[in-house]
């Protein structure tokens, strides 16, 4: 089985540190490439680099399964979607170190980093990124193509909806919920429900202006 890693920047980088993990412990695919539809190298961390184009033409649907390494929520669903689309199912990678609590549903192409903490009965829908050393409360609700930064803390009960993006050491109350296509700025301190389509920051944190473009990183 070969892994394709769609992005080959920073993000693409550390997952294929994670996934050269994984394999050498446990030899989970006979070859991880990257997939970038823009690359400018033909070999990226001694790993090869292909189109999206030349990606199928290599491996089959049956012989390869992908996994989104881009940090941007907007971006994420569009490439899953191509994914999808294309025939290719996408592979969920979860650090060793991570913990998973029991009765815990994880979706299709999820990202558990280093150091990651997941309580129980939590249900991440697919293609989450969960960056390393992020803590999930029992009972929250992650949506797809959501963006978790590393040393975000979601207490119990909290409903995280789709292509969300949390910044880095945002601690988020219980019983939060968190709307689409929203940002919460590093460092805030979310105590209240935060609606969608803002861009939020602050102690505690509310929003600050809408979030027209729908994109984290310009």
């Amino acid at each position: 089985m070969v892994l394709g890693i769609y992005g080959s920047g920073g993000l693409g980088r550390e997952v294929l540190d994670l996934a050269q993990g994984i394999n050498d412990f446990a030899g989970a695919w006979d070859k991880i490439v990257f997939i970038d539809d823009f690359k400018k190298q033909s070999v990226i961390s001694g790993s090869d680099v292909f189109t999206f184009d030349d990606f199928q033409a290599a491996f089959p649907t049956d012989a390869a399964k992908i996994v989104i390494a881009v940090g941007e929520p907007k971006v994420r669903q569009i490439l899953r979607e191509k994914t999808v689309q294309n025939g290719y199912e996408l592979q969920t990678i979860i650090h060793p170190t991570a913990f998973v609590g029991s009765k815990t549903q994880i979706g299709n192409g999820v990202i558990v980093q280093f150091g990651c903490f997941v309580s129980c009965n939590v249900k991440i829908d697919d293609n989450v990124l969960l960056q390393a050393n992020s803590n999930i409360g029992h009972d929250c609700v992650i949506g797809n193509d959501t963006v978790v930064s590393s040393f975000v803390t979601l207490a119990g009960n909290c409903k995280i909806e789709e292509r969300v993006y949390i910044g880095m050491s945002v601690p988020v109350r219980e019983g939060i919920s968190i709307g689409a296509d929203s940002i919460v700025g590093m460092g805030s301190v979310i105590l209240r429900n935060i609606p969608a389509n803002v861009i939020a920051m602050g102690n505690p944190a509310r929003p600050m202006k809408n979030n027209e473009d729908g994109r984290v990183f310009k």
